[in-house]
């Protein structure tokens, strides 16, 4: 297994290098002269000047890029254009709302995606395990911005139960109860996803010898269902939780602006509206790094459950 894992570790560095390269090139990538596009018509040559200095536009590329890598590796991301602070210090300070959001987003479709997937292989080959197959696929095809603007509809406007917009006043309570949309909404389409890869994988569990054995010794259904067969097909849903948090922190890009949250979603629509270069390369090298850090945590975890990566 140290072997597995050193090269999951391994592979990061790859995937990072990639990202920022990607990231530095935004500045060539631009049509016309970055300075003109950022500043506007307005900007004098001493702001044009200033702001090719900021981005290193004023040297050879391959300088540029390598006192990059040196700002990163020393945690120094570039100021804010327009915010006039450390690009760190602003990613920071909403950071925070979107780990919650993202976490709690995937906590409800986890706990709701396994429970459906047990009561469908639980109840195979009836009515009720034909609805539940249905409200997973309506589930799972919903757009997160769909899902956003229903639950604000139905439960904000019309019963009144949940609040729409913000974060509350920062109170306990009040932060949990303006949580509870946005979590649902984000937890939507991966809450059909996991119901069905669940369903799937304990059908294929309950069919396999060893279940088989245990029956035959009258063990109750329940107790094989959820001491033996959950354990086997609880591998495939761990294997995607790690892609699922990437997926969820796309997703929140449209929570968080549906429900006028902030976080680092919202930071980067509004940094790429304000053609705030360093913020948006900021923003999605936090990202990149976020989703890489979960897919490393999941393929971890999943050679805890897989007996033949422990062998390794």
């Amino acid at each position: 297994m140290f072997i597995y894992i050193t090269k999951r570790l391994l592979w990061v560095i790859p995937t990072i290098l990639t990202v920022l390269l990607l990231l530095f090139s935004l500045s060539y990538l631009l049509p016309g002269d970055p300075a003109d596009i950022i500043l506007g018509p307005r900007a004098t040559p001493e702001m044009a000047a200033e702001l090719e200095s900021r981005l290193g536009l004023d040297k050879p590329w391959y300088q540029s890029y390598l006192i990059y890598l040196q700002n990163i590796i020393k945690g120094d991301l570039g100021t804010s254009i327009f915010r006039d602070r450390s690009v760190l210090t602003v990613i920071l300070d909403v950071l925070p709302y979107t780990v919650i959001l993202t976490l709690s987003g995937m906590g409800l479709a986890v706990f709701n995606g396994i429970s459906i997937g047990l009561l469908a292989a639980n109840y195979n080959n009836s009515y009720f395990e034909k609805f539940l197959t249905i409200l997973s696929f309506i589930t799972a095809s919903t757009p997160t911005y769909i899902a956003g603007v229903l639950l604000i509809v139905i439960f904000s406007v019309n019963f009144n139960l949940i609040p729409s917009i913000g974060i509350g006043d920062g109170g306990i309570l009040s932060s949990l109860r303006h949580l509870i949309g946005p979590a649902l909404a984000l937890s939507v389409g991966w809450t059909g996803y996991i119901a069905r890869l669940t369903r799937s994988s304990m059908l294929e569990t309950l069919d396999q010898e060893f279940i088989q054995t245990e029956k035959s010794f009258g063990i109750p259904r329940y107790y094989i269902l959820y001491k033996y067969a959950l354990k086997k097909a609880i591998k495939p849903i761990i294997a995607v939780i790690g892609l699922g948090i990437g997926r969820l922190l796309g997703g929140a890009v449209f929570v968080e602006v549906i429900f006028n949250r902030p976080g680092l979603g919202r930071l980067i629509v509004d940094s790429v509206n304000e053609r705030d270069l360093p913020l948006v390369r900021g923003g999605v090298l936090v990202a990149a790094l976020l989703f890489v850090i979960a897919n490393l945590i999941a393929d971890i975890s999943y050679a805890f459950f897989d007996p033949r990566i422990k062998q390794k």
